[in-house]
């Protein structure tokens, strides 16, 4: 299998679901030491000048991925910039449905990765999570 899908359906329109998932990514977006290239100067990830980028304290950055399609609200698709050894995408699809949006996400060229970090990515591991992390802000708006 080359290739993961995840996916979560959120309580707002495509165009809504697009702009908070891109704009806002750094609101939703967990902080960790999983979740970043340098935990120690990692301050925001932002999609910015055609990138996905981590920001660093001390002014600089790294860019993780080089945005291929963006096409609000329906989808965007970034090539995979920290994944040296081989060729990766995630694409994102933003898709109407009965109560909100389905956000579908796939991630392909995982036979480019070590066979122990596609495994993890393949039982659904971090995309799962990360979607979660995308889903909670409306939960939380939900009991305000």
């Amino acid at each position: 299998m080359n290739a993961v899908q995840a996916s979560v359906t959120v309580p707002v329109d495509p165009a809504t679901a697009f702009r908070i998932f891109t704009d806002e990514i750094d609101r939703w977006y967990v902080r960790g030491r999983h979740s970043w290239v340098d935990p120690a100067r990692a301050v925001a990830i932002r999609f910015e000048d055609g990138y996905l980028r981590e920001l660093w304290s001390d002014g600089g950055h790294v860019d993780t991925g080089r945005i291929m399609t963006w096409e609000p609200p329906h989808r965007l698709v970034w090539a995979d910039l920290i994944n040296e050894g081989g060729r990766m995408e995630i694409e994102v699809a933003f898709s109407p449905v009965e109560g909100g949006t389905e956000v579908l996400l796939e991630h392909r060229g995982l036979d480019t990765l070590p066979p122990d970090v596609a495994g993890r990515i393949r039982r659904g591991y971090s995309w799962n999570i990360a979607l979660g992390w995308f889903a909670r802000q409306w939960e939380t708006q939900d009991s305000q």
